[in-house]
């Protein structure tokens, strides 16, 4: 991969150092009101919707901010807004490099999104997004399937190979070559603080797992997940587990990390095979959901057995449930401890804490669990343009059906998406790129004065 010229190279290195320095002191932020601006369309059912499915939605590393990507570019959505307005505040960018935004990562609640277009899908633009200020533009030799960032690392996933890169100064630190091939860009990176673990499949025909250390650039552990392919991958939020779903969609699990040790296997249901779109642990990794083709979202409820075992015994104890039932009880623990292993994972498999039903089953979705309001919620987006949210009673025994507590329509109409977009690009300052495999440095004119908080400003959202 070519250099940039010296100059361009420091002060991207500098620029880049001082987004990484000070995003995170924003990353706690809501987005502000601000009294002028275009009107907001978010949610807005008395708006014009748009007709065609949105590209992608992708929740940031902690869900409290979520991402869309449509025909017109991207909008920021803050996941704390939910319960509190009619319509969703949104910051919306349809700059004309970014039309048809297919991948928008944001790195937590910061300024920094990276961008990959449709009509450049071998293109990853790095991108601060409150100063429309293009930082730098990597160019690669094939199709950008899936993109990870943390505080650390920048995570490019291709159909055969897995690009590294160091978040303060985009340098190239390491690739995995020849990666089984992943169609579908299937990876994750961890998001706890000096953590980079990357996971991704080991096999496209089985369900082998790799876990690679992005900090120190080593090989961490391989094993066997599922039986066939995998189809999701997630960490929880400390990066200690890691649960999985194969293409069969049937059974979960969770695994301890970086040791791979199977900690919980869950059961979506005996037979039906179901394409799993989306793994997401609740912030105290408690609790599990995962969204499909189907219009059922599961909630699971990560407790181990022995803690299961004791409130279970407390709840008998404190019923007098001793006699026959209780009886009944120890001989059937005694009965599953001689059966094979095989039969005794089965039994020992736990169904679903909670579920909650979408509308419909024929849009591809992603789920994610948040706390609102201190108490813990269910989002779920869908490709037509909604947003779902469920609360989730985590202290009663069984989570049930969840009931529905609030329904946004998210996405833009592409004529109010346009006129911010053009304001966008009158005040869009733009950096060069080389091609093949290549990085250019966005030219903003001068390194950002760190003692000006204009420079970089928390986000704030367009409001009517």
């Amino acid at each position: 991969m070519s250099s940039p010229s010296p100059s361009t190279s420091s002060q991207l290195t500098s620029y880049l150092s001082y987004l990484y320095e000070y995003s995170s002191a924003y990353s706690a932020r809501l987005f502000e009101m601000s009294s002028s601006g275009p009107s907001s369309v978010g949610g807005d059912e008395s708006a014009a919707q748009s007709t065609e499915p949105l590209n992608c939605i992708v929740f940031n590393q902690d869900s409290k901010c979520f991402s869309v990507g449509h025909t017109g570019g991207f909008i920021l959505y803050n996941t704390t807004d939910i319960l509190d307005y009619q319509s969703l505040p949104h910051e919306v960018d349809n700059s004309s490099n970014f039309r048809n935004a297919i991948i928008v990562e944001r790195m937590f609640a910061s300024s920094l999104v990276i961008i990959v277009s449709q009509q450049e899908p071998r293109s990853m633009h790095v991108y601060h997004f409150q100063s429309r200020n293009e930082i730098v533009t990597l160019k690669f030799g094939n199709t950008i399937l899936n993109v990870k960032v943390n505080k650390e690392r920048v995570v490019v996933c291709l159909e055969d190979s897995i690009f590294i890169y160091n978040l303060k100064d985009m340098k190239q630190l390491h690739t995995i070559m020849d990666t089984p091939l992943n169609k579908n860009g299937l990876i994750d990176l961890s998001a706890a603080p000096q953590s980079a673990l990357v996971a991704y499949p080991g096999s496209s025909e089985a369900g082998t797992l790799h876990i690679f250390d992005a900090i120190n650039l080593c090989a961490v552990n391989t094993f066997i997940a599922h039986d066939g392919p995998l189809a999701a991958l997630k960490f929880n939020p400390d990066g200690t587990m890691l649960a999985t779903a194969s293409k069969k969609g049937t059974v979960i699990r969770v695994y301890s990390v970086p040791q791979g040790a199977r900690l919980f296997e869950f059961r979506r249901g005996m037979t039906r095979c179901v394409t799993i779109y989306s793994l997401a642990f609740s912030p105290d990794s408690s609790f599990l959901c995962s969204s499909s083709n189907t219009e059922t979202v599961h909630v699971f409820k990560l407790e181990r057995a022995d803690d299961e075992k004791h409130r279970q015994e407390a709840s008998q104890d404190n019923a007098g449930g001793g006699g026959w039932f209780g009886g009944l009880g120890a001989l059937m623990q005694q009965a599953q401890n001689y059966l094979p292993t095989q039969v005794n994972e089965l039994i020992t498999v736990e169904r679903s804490f909670a579920t909650a039903r979408l509308p419909g089953s024929d849009k591809k979705n992603i789920a994610a669990l948040t706390n609102l309001k201190n108490q813990l919620h269910l989002v779920v987006g869908t490709s037509d343009g909604y947003l779902y949210c469920y609360r989730v009673d985590t202290n009663a025994p069984s989570g049930g059906e969840l009931d529905l507590v609030k329904q946004h329509r998210i996405g833009s109409n592409a004529d109010a998406v346009a006129r911010v977009g053009n304001e966008a690009n009158s005040g869009r300052s733009r950096g060069g790129t080389n091609s093949g495999g290549s990085q250019g440095g966005g030219d903003s004119g001068s390194t950002p004065n760190v003692d000006d908080p204009d420079d970089f400003p928390p986000m704030s959202h367009t409001s009517g």
